[in-house]
């Protein structure tokens, strides 16, 4: 006969003492025990919500972080990611406070000289991952630190010097929505769906992707293992290139300063009634390029996406054409270096 479950309360305790005399970034062998008592046992659901609630309490940084991830286990298994999400953030923001920092961050001599002890960077990397699984599962939780400047400016405070805080800014970076995008030389328009980019290179990557699987003019093949990067579906040191100039479309012509910059957000294309609008003109350098390095982080629950939802009828184009006053242009346009 199987023994019975040990009480949860008892298993509850094991698992706080064991994080509390965690150390160092190898999980300990008390810790892993005590964590995998709770393997199958019935009342995990309740034990992980109270042990949630006695976080912030955890004396070790790295102890903490071990169980923040073993939360975000949990919640990428389907576990309610709202309650223990609020105490992982709890958690990090008072490890982020004892990190000290100068006043001045933009002096360059300031910043090299910032160091962070090992053990609450360990710590604070796994606060993070434990925090990102939580808050990419929940609208709400992401609604909330997003609308907390504060908790946005202490992270910020030291995301240079933790990956922990740079991997839950780079989530709260993210966005998605609709662009209009109109290819100015053919009078050719589309609407285009953009999910979890954190910047304009990534959508560049991903829209020239998937305007040449639907065959819009000028567009080429797309290398399998670029388009699987760009993805997450792969890691590779690849690099791709601009097929268009792309403008924003309060700017009428093909000029640099009505540009859409690459390292920016997707925040930074401007809406005209309401709608953002990508303008492709023909290209003004020979050449714009940029790495695999803007294309992540991935997280599993947000993957990147962009897609081509339809093509816009002739009378859409037009008025589109008339409202941003777009030039007639000709395969040879005048503005091009070389």
């Amino acid at each position: 006969m199987n023994a019975s479950p040990s009480p949860s309360n008892v298993l509850i305790d094991q698992v706080v003492a064991a994080a509390n005399a965690q150390f160092g970034s190898e999980l300990s062998q008390d810790l892993r025990e005590a964590m995998n008592a709770f393997a199958g046992h019935p009342d995990f659901a309740a034990a992980r919500h109270a042990i949630a609630q006695r976080l912030i309490d955890i004396r070790s940084c790295t102890g903490a972080g071990f169980l923040a991830v073993w939360f975000g286990a949990a919640a990428e298994n389907g576990a309610e990611p709202e309650s223990a999400g609020r105490d992982i953030l709890e958690t990090m923001l008072k490890w982020s406070r004892t990190v000290e920092t100068p006043p001045d961050q933009d002096s360059d001599e300031a910043i090299e000289d910032e160091e962070i002890d090992p053990e609450i960077n360990c710590g604070l990397e796994m606060l993070g991952q434990g925090l990102v699984a939580h808050v990419s599962r929940s609208p709400a939780l992401h609604q909330q630190l997003s609308d907390s400047p504060l908790v946005i400016e202490e992270l910020e405070r030291i995301e240079h010097l933790s990956a922990g805080p740079m991997w839950v800014l780079e989530l709260l970076r993210k966005r998605s929505g609709e662009l209009v995008v109109i290819h100015v030389e053919q009078r050719r328009g589309y609407r285009v769906s953009y999910q979890n980019l954190s910047n304009c290179f990534h959508l560049f990557t991903l829209l020239q992707s998937a305007m040449a699987d639907v065959k819009a003019p000028d567009t080429k093949r797309v290398p399998p293992l670029l388009k699987a990067v760009a993805l997450g579906e792969q890691q590779d040191d690849v690099h791709d290139d601009a097929w268009w100039h792309y403008g924003i479309g309060t700017c009428p012509t093909a000029d640099f300063g009505g540009s859409i910059w690459g390292e920016a957000t997707l925040d930074s294309i401007p809406e005209i009634e309401g709608e953002q609008i990508v303008l492709l003109w023909p290209m003004l350098l020979s050449s714009r390029g940029w790495g695999a390095g803007f294309f992540g982080p991935f997280l599993q629950a947000l993957p990147p996406m962009v897609t081509v939802v339809s093509e816009l009828t002739d009378e859409e184009v037009a008025r589109w054409t008339d409202r941003l006053k777009l030039p007639a242009i000709h395969s040879k346009p005048w503005w091009k270096f070389w």
